[in-house]
């Protein structure tokens, strides 16, 4: 789960969003922060919200 967590943040970071700029995706900050700090395991659904907006496939998460 660590790991995950800490793909998203570097995708969000090589995208150069913050993690404010989450909310415009749909996501509420709080929980976005949690998921990056590795507090709670992302769904299927939120991964792939997160595809959508970082502009990746699914599997970019799992590298």
């Amino acid at each position: 789960m660590l790991r995950i967590a800490e793909n998203i943040k570097r995708i969000r970071k090589a995208k150069g969003l913050s993690q404010r700029k989450m909310e415009d995706f749909g996501f509420d900050l709080r929980n976005y922060q949690r998921l990056e700090a590795g507090d709670h395991s992302p769904s299927l659904y939120t991964l792939h919200k997160l595809a959508v907006a970082f502009r990746v496939e699914i599997s970019e998460f799992f590298k």
